[in-house]
C-alpha cells in the first residue's frame, strides 16, 4: 500500500529593519498602531501560530495548539534575532515546537535559511559561502542541532548555490515547480518539465559537479490558492484543497509539499492561523494520511528520480532572478506608469561598492588576520551573542596574538563593515516598485554604514563615487529624481558618529528618567558626574560621561553641555574630557546661567565647546518622539485644565441644550470630550493602581461612560487601553495564584471594557488560563472557572485538566517475572 504524506511549509521572514547605527528598529508609522512592522506581524502571525484557536460552532475556543509542532517551517535568522530580544515567549515556543518534532518524528520541523535573505545566485562566491555558513551557524545555535534542509531566499537557485548547500552538509531544499527544467525516472529518458508539467509528489535528486542534493518541488496551484485564493476560507476547505493534490492512481508513495509565506497565516489573511490549525488537526486525525516534515519525507521516500533546474530561477519572478537586477515587469505596490529601471543601476552601485570594500578588507584585514575571509565566515560566532562579549577572544584567536585596544577597534570595524556590506543585499530592497520605498532606503542605510566604517579605518572616502553611481538609478517620483537625491534626503540624516550618540544621550537626559540609564541601544554609558539647574522654563546641564560601543568597542570620554531654552529648543556641545579645566568650565557656565543671561550662556558654550552644535533633531527617532511627547504633555496638561473649567462652568447649559435637542456648540462639545476623557483616564488608572476599592473605581468608570453617552461626548478610548490592560494583567496574575477575588475582578474588567465599547485583548489571558487548567495548577472553585471560561470565550466542556500520565510499571526484577532477556 502506498504512503500518502502531506507537508505544509511556512517561510517566515521579515527583512532586517534595525537602524544600523544603533541596532534597534525605530518606530515605523506605517505599522500603526504597532511600533514597527516586526511588532505588528508578531502580534498578527508569529504569536497567534504558537497558540492557534480551534473553535466550536458558537465561536468558543475548544482547544489551543502550537501550529509550529506540525508545520514545516523556516525563520529568517535576523527575524529570530529580533524575536529572541523582543518576543521571548514566541521565540521559545518556536524552538520548543522543533524540539518536540525531533522527539516525535525523528526529524525537526525547522530548516535553515540564508542569513539576511540575499538572492544567493546573484551573490559573489565569497558572499554565497558566508550567507550559507552564517545561516547554518545561526540555526545550530538556536535549534541545537544540524539543519537537514535549507530555505533559499525567494527559492532563488542555480547549480553553484545548490553545490554550496551540499558542500556545507545540507541534504535538501524546496523549490517552485516552475523551476524544474526536466525530470527522469531511474534508467529512463529525460522528460520536459517546463510549466510544472511533471509529478511534484516525490522528492527529486539534482546531480551536482560534486555529489547531489534532494529537492522538494511544492504544488504550485495549491500554494497559490492558499496564498492568494480562497483555500483559507475555513479549515474544511483548506483540508480539501490539500488532499486534492494527492491521487490514489499514482503507484508510488506520494509526498505532497505545499510552501507559502508563513505570514499568510494571520498577517496577510486574518484568521489564517486558526484555519491552518483546523486543517492540521483534521489531517492528524486521519488514518489514510500522514502529516510529515520534510526530513521525515526524505527518510520515508528516498528520491530515485532526477531533476534539472533552470539556472538563476526563483518562485516570485517569472523571469528568473531579474526582479532583483532589472525592470522585468514584476513589481508590488506600484502606481500606473511606474518603472523599475532603477534596479539595475542600484545593484551596479552596490556591486562596485562591495568590490571596493572587499579590497579594503583584504588589505587592512591582512594586518590582523592570516585568512581574512575565513575570519569573516567565523565572525558569526561573535554576532550570535547579543552583547558580543566574546569579540576580544575571537580576535586574539584569529590574529594569533592579543590585539591592543586600537587594533581591536579597527579589526572589529572591518568585520562590521563586511556585515553591513552583506546586509545591503537584502532582497526586499529590489522587490517593490519605487526606489525611495522603505525597504530600499533600508539597504542604502546599510551601505552608508559600511562607507562610514571604511572611512574611519582607512581615511578613504568612497561615498562620492557611490553617489555618482546612484545618480543612474531613476526614481518614479519627479521631485526625487534619482538615487543620489534619495540617499541625501532619506539616508544621510540617519548617519551618526559615536559623538552623535553621546549628544543624543546628553539631550535626552534633560528629560526625566533618561539620566538613570547605563545603556542606550548598543552602547554602554557611564555617567560619572552631572550638574543640572533650572531657571524658569530654561535648564542647563553639564556632564562627564564615558561611552563605549558594544559593536566596535570604540570608546569616548566626553564633557557634554546642554542648554534647554524652553519647549523643543535645545543646544548641546561636546568635547573630550579634560579633568584640569572641567571645574572651571562648569563654574563659568552656571555662573552666567545664574544671571539669567541666556545669550551669555550661549556665547560661553560656543567658546568652551567649539565645533558642531546638536539639537533635538539629532535625537534618534523614538527618543525624539518620547521627548516631544513629554513636552507636549506638559502643554496639554495646562490646556486640559482650561477645558475642564469650561466644562464644569457650563455643565448645566450643556444639559439644557441636550434636553431641548439643541446642538451643543463645538467649543463646549470639545471641552466636554476632554473633561470626561480626563475623568475616565483617572478612574482607569485608579483601577490599575488599586488606589480605590475596585467596585468603587469600576462603578465610577462605568458611570462616566454612561454620562458621556448622555451628553454625546466622545471618549478617547485609546487613552483607557493601557491602564485597563494593566489592571487586566494584574487580575490575571492574581487569578493564576488561585485568588478567587481576582478571578471575579478579571471577569468584571472584561465586562466593563465591553460596556465602554473598549474590547480588551484577551489573547494572553485565554492562553494563561487554558494552560493553568490543563496543567492542573488552577485550583479555583468550579463555578469560578466556569465564569472565567464564559467571559474569556473558552468552551467550558473543553476546559478540563489534562489526565495525568499513567506511571509505567517498574521493570521486572528477574526472569521468573518475565525478564526482558528471557526468550519469547
Amino acid at each position: 500500500m502506498t504512503r500518502r504524506l502531506v507537508c505544509v511549509h511556512g517561510h517566515f521572514y521579515q527583512p532586517p529593519r534595525e537602524n544600523p547605527w544603533i541596532e534597534e528598529v525605530e518606530v515605523q508609522d506605517s505599522a500603526a498602531p504597532f511600533h514597527d512592522w516586526n511588532s505588528r506581524i508578531a502580534a498578527e502571525c508569529y504569536g497567534p501560530n504558537t497558540a492557534a484557536r480551534l473553535k466550536s460552532s458558537p465561536g468558543r475556543i475548544c482547544d489551543i495548539v502550537n501550529n509550529y509542532q506540525h508545520l514545516s517551517f523556516n525563520f529568517g535568522p535576523t527575524l529570530l534575532s529580533w524575536l529572541e530580544l523582543h518576543e521571548p515567549l514566541i521565540y521559545r515556543r518556536i524552538l520548543e515546537a522543533d524540539e518536540e518534532s525531533v522527539q516525535e518524528r525523528g526529524h525537526g520541523n525547522a530548516i535553515a535559511q540564508g542569513f539576511n535573505h540575499a538572492i544567493l545566485p546573484l551573490c559573489s562566491p565569497r558572499d554565497l559561502r558566508t550567507q550559507v555558513s552564517w545561516g547554518i551557524a545561526d540555526f545550530k545555535r538556536r535549534f541545537r542541532r544540524d539543519p537537514e534542509g535549507f530555505w533559499l531566499p525567494e527559492t532563488a537557485a542555480d547549480l553553484a548555490t545548490l553545490q554550496e548547500l551540499a558542500d556545507q552538509g545540507i541534504r535538501f531544499t524546496v523549490l517552485s515547480p516552475y523551476q524544474a527544467k526536466r525530470v527522469r525516472a531511474p534508467g529512463g529518458e529525460w522528460e520536459d518539465a517546463t510549466s510544472a508539467r511533471f509529478d511534484p509528489t516525490r522528492p527529486y535528486l539534482v546531480k551536482l559537479p560534486r555529489g547531489e542534493i534532494a529537492v522538494f518541488f511544492y504544488d504550485g496551484p495549491i500554494a497559490r490558492s492558499v496564498a492568494f485564493g480562497e483555500a483559507l476560507h475555513n479549515g474544511g476547505e483548506l483540508t480539501e484543497r490539500l488532499l486534492s493534490g494527492l491521487d490514489q492512481k499514482r503507484e508510488h508513495d506520494e509526498v505532497l509539499t505545499v510552501a507559502v509565506d508563513g505570514e499568510t497565516f494571520g498577517h496577510h489573511k486574518k484568521g489564517g492561523d486558526e484555519v491552518l490549525a483546523s486543517a492540521l488537526s483534521s489531517l492528524l486525525a486521519r488514518d489514510d494520511i500522514e502529516l510529515v516534515n520534510l526530513g521525515q519525507a526524505l527518510e520515508r521516500c528516498p528520491p530515485d528520480h532526477q531533476a534539472e533546474i533552470f539556472e538563476k530561477s526563483s518562485w516570485s519572478c517569472a523571469h528568473g532572478v531579474e526582479r532583483w537586477r532589472s525592470d522585468c515587469g514584476c513589481e508590488a505596490n506600484g502606481q500606473p506608469g511606474w518603472k523599475q529601471n532603477w534596479r539595475g543601476p542600484l545593484r551596479d552601485a552596490l556591486d562596485q561598492l562591495r568590490d571596493e570594500l572587499a579590497q579594503i578588507f583584504e588589505r587592512e584585514g591582512g594586518r590582523y588576520f592570516a585568512e581574512p575571509w575565513r575570519t569573516r565566515d567565523e565572525f558569526i560566532s561573535v554576532l550570535l551573542e547579543p552583547e558580543r562579549k566574546g569579540a576580544a577572544t575571537f580576535l586574539a584567536r584569529q590574529a594569533g596574538r592579543s590585539l591592543d585596544p586600537a587594533e581591536r577597534v579597527s579589526a572589529l570595524k572591518l568585520l562590521e563593515m563586511q556585515r553591513q556590506a552583506m546586509l545591503m543585499y537584502t532582497s526586499c530592497g529590489w522587490f517593490f516598485s519605487e526606489l525611495s520605498g522603505l525597504e530600499t532606503v533600508q539597504i542604502l542605510k546599510y551601505a552608508a554604514r559600511a562607507l562610514q566604517l571604511a572611512r574611519e579605518v582607512t581615511g578613504v572616502d568612497l561615498e562620492p563615487a557611490f553617489k555618482r553611481a546612484l545618480e543612474k538609478a531613476p526614481s518614479n517620483l519627479p521631485e526625487l529624481e534619482n538615487g543620489a537625491n534619495i540617499y541625501e534626503a532619506y539616508v544621510k540624516p540617519s548617519v551618526v558618529s559615536l559623538a552623535g550618540v553621546a549628544a543624543h544621550y546628553a539631550i535626552a537626559s534633560m528629560v526625566e528618567g533618561f539620566q538613570s540609564r547605563n545603556r542606550t541601544f548598543c552602547f554602554e554609558l557611564k555617567l560619572i558626574e552631572r550638574r543640572h539647574e533650572d531657571a524658569g522654563t530654561s535648564a542647563l546641564a553639564m556632564a562627564h560621561l564615558e561611552l563605549r560601543s558594544l559593536i566596535t568597542q570604540e570608546q569616548l570620554d566626553l564633557t557634554a553641555c546642554v542648554l534647554h531654552f524652553s519647549g523643543a529648543d535645545f543646544r548641546c556641545g561636546l568635547r573630550r574630557y579634560q579633568a584640569a579645566n572641567y571645574p572651571e568650565t562648569q563654574k563659568k557656565l552656571f555662573g552666567q546661567f545664574a544671571k539669567f543671561s541666556l545669550a551669555d550662556v550661549v556665547r560661553e558654550i560656543d567658546k568652551e565647546f567649539p565645533g558642531r552644535n546638536y539639537s533635538l533633531r539629532d535625537l534618534f527617532l523614538d527618543e525624539r518622539r518620547e521627548v516631544a511627547e513629554k513636552l507636549l504633555n506638559e502643554t496639554m496638561t495646562r490646556y486640559e485644565s482650561d477645558y475642564r473649567t469650561i466644562y464644569e462652568s457650563n455643565r448645566r447649559l450643556i444639559d439644557f441644550l441636550r434636553e431641548i435637542n439643541s446642538p451643543v456648540p463645538r467649543p463646549l462639545q470639545v471641552a466636554t470630550d476632554v473633561a470626561l476623557t480626563h475623568q475616565a483616564v483617572d478612574a482607569a488608572w485608579a483601577l490599575a493602581r488599586s488606589s480605590l476599592d475596585f467596585p468603587v473605581a469600576a462603578s465610577e468608570l462605568a458611570g462616566i461612560g454612561r454620562l458621556a453617552r448622555s451628553l454625546g461626548a466622545r471618549l478617547e478610548l485609546s487613552q483607557l487601553r493601557v491602564p485597563l490592560t494593566r489592571a487586566l494583567d494584574q487580575a490575571l496574575e492574581q487569578t493564576l495564584t488561585n485568588q478567587a477575588f481576582a478571578a471575579a475582578r478579571l471577569c468584571d474588567l472584561v465586562e466593563l471594557g465591553d460596556k465602554l465599547s473598549l474590547h480588551l485583548d484577551l489573547w494572553h489571558a485565554q492562553n494563561a488560563l487554558w494552560e493553568a487548567v490543563k496543567a492542573g495548577t488552577c485550583e479555583l472553585p468550579e463555578d469560578q472557572i466556569a465564569r472565567l471560561a464564559r467571559t474569556l470565550w473558552l468552551e467550558e466542556s473543553a476546559l478540563r485538566p489534562r489526565p495525568p500520565v499513567p506511571e509505567q510499571s517498574p521493570p521486572p526484577e528477574d526472569a521468573e517475572r518475565g525478564s526482558a532477556a528471557a526468550p519469547a
